[in-house]
């Protein structure tokens, strides 16, 4: 029980660590123009970080000791064509930090043009639909048949945001969407580091021990196609496997510890030692007390060889007298030195019922007087 107690906790430790290592896994980030993304590893656990762009369209990655800052401010623009089904969603991820403002623009060219939903979506996991300073959509007076609209959103969280576009009409629609985004980039000029993704990958190692901040930067190409790359940390297997070293010690010695004070309540159990002045006189009339006199309920009663077994000799080693009783059962079949030998080996049960044994009690022999 007190292993497979321990053997759980340490199946917790190990997973653990495992979810900490896949933290620092790999991950698939959908990015965008004029993008400045802060990502923060340990170099403890962190021996290199790499990324891989497979479109090469040079993203560049910046090293630092300190955390950069917020402090640049780029103006950019695109425009691109959608075309959407019916009841269908499309749109474009950007990645923006707090404090960029993006404005949207868009023109609707269909021969009949009931509605349609464009909104900015926050998260990557959990999505939030972001709410515009400034929203207008109105009918364009010389085309009834097309629409236009308007909305300009203030950036308050560092995040993944997508634009999307959502076709409630009964037919597909081709839209023009338009950006003027003011972004806010982080300062990348005291890199320690830096490394382009022109031939597909690149890659830099981390200094030991320190935190390092690592800075994903694309060009400003207007591309809203997608920047689909793949960030990797390769982790410093030495750190893990040190650490799972540890915990095995740890674990080892705690086990150790509780057996040996398993042993000592063995061993403090033990009642009166043996002598050899009290042999079993099978001549005499005698009555059978146990060691300590205790009235314990957990002490079941010896029952006479008559109706238990026959003969008086230990049915181990068939070589000493029965001297000792077994707690719980209460069987008393063997010599001290055999039960013991039983108690301490790796089958600790009753050589008579098999029940497990909790305590072996030494018993003696009083005559009666008179």
């Amino acid at each position: 029980m007190l292993i497979s107690k321990w053997f759980g906790l340490f199946l917790i430790l190990a997973v653990s660590f495992t979810i900490r290592y896949g933290y620092y896994g790999n991950s698939n980030l959908v990015l965008g123009p004029n993008t400045s993304r802060l990502l923060k590893a340990s170099s403890v656990f962190v021996e290199q970080v790499q990324v891989k762009d497979d479109a090469k369209k040079g993203l560049f990655l910046y090293g630092f000791g300190e955390k950069p800052k917020l402090s640049l401010e780029t103006k950019w623009n695109a425009s691109k064509y959608l075309v959407v089904g019916i009841y269908r969603r499309k749109g474009f991820s950007l990645w923006l930090n707090k404090g960029s403002r993006i404005s949207l623009a868009w023109v609707v060219h269909a021969t009949e043009f009931n509605g349609l939903s464009v909104v900015l979506i926050k998260g990557e996991q959990n999505y939030v639909t972001v709410q515009p300073l400034k929203h207008t959509n109105s009918v364009v007076p010389s085309n009834p048949s097309d629409g236009n609209g308007k909305a300009e959103y203030l950036i308050e969280e560092d995040d993944s945001y997508y634009v999307s576009v959502l076709n409630m009409n009964l037919q597909s629609i081709i839209i023009t969407m338009n950006l003027n985004v003011s972004s806010i980039m982080y300062d990348t000029t005291k890199a320690t580091n830096k490394c382009s993704t022109l031939n597909g990958l690149c890659r830099f190692k981390l200094a030991f021990p320190k935190n390092h901040f690592v800075i994903l930067t694309t060009p400003n190409n207007g591309d809203l196609d997608g920047w689909y790359i793949e960030l990797s940390f390769l982790a410093r297997l030495v750190t893990y496997v040190a650490i799972l070293g540890l915990v095995v010690i740890v674990v080892s010695l705690a086990l150790r510890y509780f057996g040996a004070c398993s042993d000592g309540e063995s061993s403090s159990e033990e009642i009166m030692p043996e002598t050899e002045n009290d042999p079993l006189l099978p001549e005499k009339e005698i009555s059978v007390t146990y060691g300590t006199g205790d009235k314990d309920a957990e002490l079941g009663v010896c029952s006479s060889s008559e109706d238990l077994y026959d003969g008086k000799i230990c049915v181990i080693c068939f070589d000493l007298p029965r001297n000792c009783f077994i707690v719980p059962c209460g069987h008393c079949a063997t010599c001290y030195e055999c039960a013991l030998r039983v108690l301490n080996g790796e089958n600790k049960v009753c050589p008579i019922c098999r029940r497990f044994i909790h305590k072996v009690r030494k018993m003696f022999t009083i005559e009666k007087q008179g």
